[in-house]
């Protein structure tokens, strides 16, 4: 499973989850209402805290971690993609780049 993937179904969900402003316990939803199983990608969100378990097999988007988990994605893409320029000027600089 490529990352392209695994991020399309992340923001799929918290997208749904948005959608349907379940964004507390009161508010929480079945997965089979989204259509939804409970797979590895959403497991990885709940233990992120960016999706909350309310109970009875229902759960809740927490916005603020849901934000911060983004946030933390693009912080990541930036500074692979730093590292990756930085490694090629360096190739460049020495030679090393052919």
């Amino acid at each position: 499973m490529g990352a392209e993937h695994i991020i399309s179904q992340q923001n799929n969900l918290i997208r749904k989850f948005k959608k349907a402003d379940a964004a507390d316990p009161a508010a929480a939803r079945r997965l089979d209402e989204f259509r939804v199983r409970d797979n590895r990608i959403f497991r990885g969100l709940v233990r992120r805290g960016v999706f909350v378990e309310a109970g009875e097999g229902r759960y809740y988007i927490d916005l603020d971690q849901a934000a911060e988990f983004k946030s933390l994605r693009r912080r990541i893409a930036f500074y692979v993609g730093l590292a990756i320029v930085l490694l090629a000027l360096i190739l460049f600089l020495t030679g090393n780049f052919k």
